[in-house]
């Protein structure tokens, strides 16, 4: 019962080794998912658009012309990976610095339990965000596959942990 979990998690972190080894092969495969997805999604806007054209004027332009400019900004990204990729690098980083500007003044501000740690993280979220604009659009071609590479090795990790956490659990209803 929690063999084929276990496994799936190994192979799982697997994957994340060798997608951290090609981190510019892994960003650009991402940055064209991330486009394919937007023009799925924005043809599926354009037909709720057209569904919901008994509805009133309101919903169908505002499904409409979400829908084409989803779609425009997804055949963009696939048609120009690379100026996606560094889009994409600069939305990051300036999340990077935005969250951990926050973190810094929440956690100083209110000084609640283990506060330090709050600072700690926000400070090397900022640290990390100048960095990686200081290096954009360098950084783009490495920062995405990186970043993606290690969600899934650490999926693996969870997925091992978990699948050993009810190895645990069986032993110890069975015992």
């Amino acid at each position: 019962m929690w063999g084929a979990p276990f496994l799936l998690g190994l192979l799982t972190s697997i994957a994340g080794v060798v997608l951290l080894g090609a981190t510019v092969f892994t960003s650009f495969v991402t940055v064209f998912f991330i486009g394919m997805m937007l023009v799925i999604g924005g043809v599926l806007e354009i037909i709720a658009a057209v569904r919901s054209r008994g509805e009133g004027r309101g919903a169908f332009w505002s499904f409409m012309l979400g829908g084409v400019l989803t779609t425009v900004v997804g055949i963009l990204t696939v048609m120009y990976p690379a100026a996606g990729l560094a889009s994409l690098t600069l939305l990051i980083a300036g999340y990077f610095f935005a969250s951990g500007l926050f973190h810094v003044i929440t956690s100083v501000m209110d000084r609640y339990f283990q506060w330090g740690w709050d600072l700690a993280y926000g400070a090397i979220s900022v640290v990390l965000g100048i960095s990686v604009m200081a290096r954009w659009p360098q950084s783009s071609v490495w920062l995405v596959g990186t970043l993606v590479g290690l969600a899934v090795f650490f999926r693996g990790i969870s997925m091992m942990s978990g699948s050993l956490m009810l190895r645990r659990g069986i032993r110890h209803v069975e015992a």
